[in-house]
C-alpha cells in the first residue's frame, strides 16, 4: 500500500481557480466601492449601507482568497541539471540528490 504524505499538495487547478476567484471578487469590491460613492452622493441611504456592506465582504474575500491560494503548497517542480554538454538533461531528485536521465 502506498503511503499518502502527510502534507501532500493539492492539484493546480485549485490554486489556479482560488486566484481566478480572488481577482474576480477584488475586481467586484472596486465597482461595489465606487456604486458606494456614487449611492453616499446621490443621498440613498439604503443603497449606501448595501454598497458598502458589498465592498467590505468582496474586498476581505478577495483578499484572503487571493493570501490562501498563495500558501497553498504547489506541487515542487522537478531540478532538471544540464551539464556541459547540451545533448545530456538530467532530473536530481530533491531528497537524495540522485541523478536520472531526463524523460519528457
Amino acid at each position: 500500500m502506498a503511503e499518502k504524505k502527510k502534507n501532500a499538495p493539492g492539484p493546480r487547478w485549485i490554486k489556479t481557480a482560488q486566484n481566478r476567484t480572488a481577482v474576480v471578487m477584488l475586481m467586484s469590491g472596486i465597482v461595489a466601492a465606487g456604486l458606494f460613492i456614487t449611492a453616499l452622493a446621490g443621498g440613498f441611504e439604503g443603497w449606501v449601507w448595501i454598497a458598502a456592506a458589498a465592498t467590505i465582504i468582496l474586498l476581505g474575500g478577495g483578499f484572503f482568497f487571493l493570501r490562501a491560494g498563495a500558501l497553498r503548497a504547489v506541487e515542487p517542480q522537478p531540478i532538471v541539471y544540464h551539464p556541459d554538454s547540451p545533448d545530456v538533461v538530467l532530473d536530481v531528485d530533491r531528497e537524495t540528490g540522485d541523478r536520472t536521465l531526463h524523460r519528457d
